[in-house]
């Protein structure tokens, strides 16, 4: 068996009422900063709309709990009034391919959410990304696929874009990227 998995990246809390989540983690104990909301043009040209799943986390040594909540497009239920509008970059031939995957995987939480609040999700980590993903499908485990979208990132220079690639591992001196990703 390969030894590809190289640690357990976060788990997903899947909630209804953000604003409420993030009490709780924070009565807990934890520092959560206020939820990203990806925003990202549904064609070229357009403007970037909310859309997919609003998150935040509750940072641990090397992991994390990640506060999610689905969105409805154009209705912002549930999210906590100081949620960020994070936009996310996709070039024009994989736009239709991103769109839908980040559909789904809202859909997906939706339906997870409806049965049950709770911990739906593990995130592994993995220094081959895309050969695990493959390896995976062939051995029959379903997950969510690997998608790349760009979000900003302020730096001493201005801000640049810095591509995201969920499930994608970040060595440990890294750590994980800030804020919300697209899945």
């Amino acid at each position: 068996m390969p030894h590809d998995i190289t640690r357990l990246r976060h788990v997903g809390h899947v909630v209804s009422d953000m604003s409420q989540a993030i009490a709780l983690y924070r009565r807990l104990g934890f520092h959560v900063p206020p939820p990203g909301v990806p925003a990202l043009a549904p064609r070229e040209g357009a403007a970037p709309e909310p859309f997919g799943a609003a998150n935040t986390h509750a940072d641990l040594s090397r992991s994390f709990v990640e506060l999610v909540t689905p969105l409805k497009p154009g209705n912002a239920e549930g999210l906590s009034p100081d949620a960020l509008i994070v936009p996310l970059q996709a070039s024009p031939e994989k736009l239709p391919l991103i769109m839908s995957r980040i559909g789904e995987t809202s859909a997906q939480l939706g339906e997870w959410r409806d049965r049950f609040e709770g911990l739906h999700i593990l995130m592994f980590s993995s220094p081959d990304v895309d050969g695990t993903a493959n390896r995976l499908t062939a051995a029959g485990v379903g997950h969510g696929g690997v998608n790349t979208v760009g979000r900003p990132v302020e730096t001493p220079n201005g801000v640049r874009t810095e591509p995201v690639r969920p499930g994608a591992g970040h060595p440990p001196d890294q750590g994980r990227p800030p804020g919300p990703a697209a899945r």
